[in-house]
């Protein structure tokens, strides 16, 4: 299973959008799962904006500091947005920018 496909499931399994993505990557990230959902941004914490993305940033921020940018600039070129009022109205569900976050974050790790 891949991280998108672990984010995902994590997310149908009950977490929240930031836990689910966060959660995805607890192993890299030298963390328990428990430590990894304590950890993980908030929804909507930081000006509204979406908890996969949030996470996506934060984990970047640990794992590769100098791919947050490139994966900033991915996530708004795909979705067009990175605030959850924003997003919810654009034809995708939580679970798709869940996958997205964890699929960016995965491609940045291995370039």
């Amino acid at each position: 299973m891949n991280h998108e496909q672990m984010a995902r499931a994590n997310h149908k399994g009950g977490y929240n959008c930031g836990q689910a993505v966060f959660a995805g990557f607890a192993r890299e990230l030298g963390l328990s799962l428990e430590e990894a959902m304590q950890i993980a941004p908030r929804p909507r914490s930081e000006g509204g904006q979406c908890g996969a993305y949030l996470a996506g940033r934060a984990l970047l921020a640990r794992l590769k500091p100098e791919a947050v940018s490139a994966y900033e600039e991915q996530f708004k070129s795909l979705n067009g947005a990175t605030e959850c009022r924003k997003l919810r109205g654009a034809g995708k569900t939580c679970n798709d920018y869940v996958g997205d976050a964890a699929r960016l974050v995965e491609a940045q790790l291995d370039t």
